[in-house]
């Protein structure tokens, strides 16, 4: 589904991914002529994040069903499904498009703009600015390994040891080891608890850790 994805720079440029950089160097001055969604919004809306995601792996893109405000509870708002409403519709967070993150949780509202696209006749898509906090390295304990990939334990240092901090994350890659005869060995010799530092990137958590070599 990437060939679904926008790429988008700001409010007021949206292109395809494809051919996205050449697209935007030829735009006309009159820039909402060629892409229309950087032009003024069609409307805006309250979106409430739903489960499960467009993107697979998980992207910017967000399912959301459209809701408004029903009052109040001391200093927090409560929300209704608008009836006959927008559902399930897909939401951009332009936040997210660079790093391809999807930090944003579910039941979270968030105030999109319905803008046309540039399909011909124009789709309406709907975009969103949640500004995100992502992680770049988090300390691990290695669990396991298979099939080229590691398990590992998000831990936190504490005074005299470690202990766990979240849910174990399976399929990450070590991308420093190269040869075939290297291949997990983090794992190393049972009995031991081994440390590392995971690293964040686009395609998620990733070890980069080179294999001690004598050549």
């Amino acid at each position: 589904m990437d060939t679904d994805r926008l790429r988008l720079y700001d409010l007021g440029a949206t292109v395809e991914q494809a051919g996205g950089r050449a697209l935007e160097a030829a735009r006309p001055a009159d820039a909402s002529a060629d892409v229309t969604p950087g032009g003024p919004p069609c409307r805006l809306l309250w979106c409430r994040i739903t489960s499960g995601a467009p993107g697979d792996p998980p992207d910017e893109r967000y399912y959301a069903d459209e809701v408004r405000p029903v009052g109040g509870d001391g200093d927090r708002l409560q929300w209704e499904v608008v009836p006959g409403g927008l559902q399930q519709v897909v939401v951009h967070n332009v936040a997210e498009s660079e790093a391809g993150s999807h930090l944003v949780t579910e039941d979270t509202v968030v105030r999109a703009e319905e803008r046309l696209g540039r399909g011909s006749p124009p789709d309406l898509v709907y975009l969103a600015h949640v500004p995100v906090v992502q992680e770049a390295a988090r300390l691990a304990r290695i669990v396991s390994y298979e099939s080229g990939t590691y398990t590992v334990q998000p831990v936190r240092r504490l005074t005299g040891g470690f202990e766990n901090d979240g849910d174990p994350i399976a399929g990450v890659p070590n991308l420093g080891e190269l040869w075939t005869e290297e291949a997990g060995y983090l794992t190393g010799p049972s009995g031991y608890d081994r440390y590392v530092r995971i690293f964040q990137t686009p395609a998620g958590w990733t070890l980069l850790l080179h294999p001690p070599r004598l050549v």
